[in-house]
């Protein structure tokens, strides 16, 4: 594979990197400003805000085969005020207004990329979560996504329980490719099953093109 593509904040993201790497892939890392960059071949392109990362992305080349976005993005930003607001308020009122989202900006631009996006949430039992995770995916037109809860992430330093979710599944009880327990195992799971699709997805357009 030529390039794989991959977008977030943390630790997930330099697993994500280093099961690429493991394979040989070509990687493209997204790195939040704040976070060390890791010694590796991967391509370390760096992002402050939500703009920055979506700048950064628009101008990536080439197109990638995989997208990783696991980046915790926000939904929301302050909305600008007019003038110079006074000083020796007791009390600020902030408005804050959504942003686009990046997922959907990255399929609308590389729709042949297998897109993995992640899902995280709170306070629900598994079903949901998976039910949830479908219908987030099958939203942002991506091929895979990574469903976790909160209560599930980060009780030891490694521990990231999750699952994979395939969209495309017919039912909820049929959506899940992997579990996993622990952060490099979920990232192994990622690239693996997104390598795969990706390599099926080119040999299909070059047999379409013989």
């Amino acid at each position: 594979m030529r390039y794989v593509g991959n977008v977030s904040t943390g630790r997930m993201a330099l697993e994500l990197a280093r099961a690429a790497l493991r394979r040989r892939h070509r990687v493209t890392l997204f790195l939040a400003d704040s976070v060390a960059a890791p010694r590796s071949r991967a391509r370390i392109r760096r992002f402050v805000s939500a703009g920055d990362l979506r700048d950064a992305l628009r101008a990536a080349a080439p197109s990638p085969d995989l997208i990783l976005h696991a980046a915790a993005v926000s939904d929301y930003a302050p909305s600008a005020v007019r003038g110079k607001v006074e000083s020796g308020r007791a009390r600020w009122q902030v408005e804050l207004r959504p942003l686009p989202k990046i997922v959907a900006e990255l399929r609308r631009r590389h729709p042949r990329a297998i897109l993995c996006m992640f899902k995280l949430e709170s306070g629900i039992g598994r079903p949901e979560l998976v039910r949830r995770a479908l219908a987030a995916g099958r939203k942002a037109g991506a091929d895979l996504v990574f469903a976790n809860r909160m209560e599930e992430v980060g009780k030891t330093g490694s521990e990231h329980r999750g699952l994979l979710i395939d969209p495309a599944a017919p039912r909820a009880a049929d959506a899940t490719i992997a579990a996993t327990k622990t952060r490099a195992e979920a990232a192994r799971a990622i690239v693996a099953h997104g390598a795969t699709r990706a390599a099926r997805a080119a040999n299909a357009t070059a047999g379409a093109a013989a």
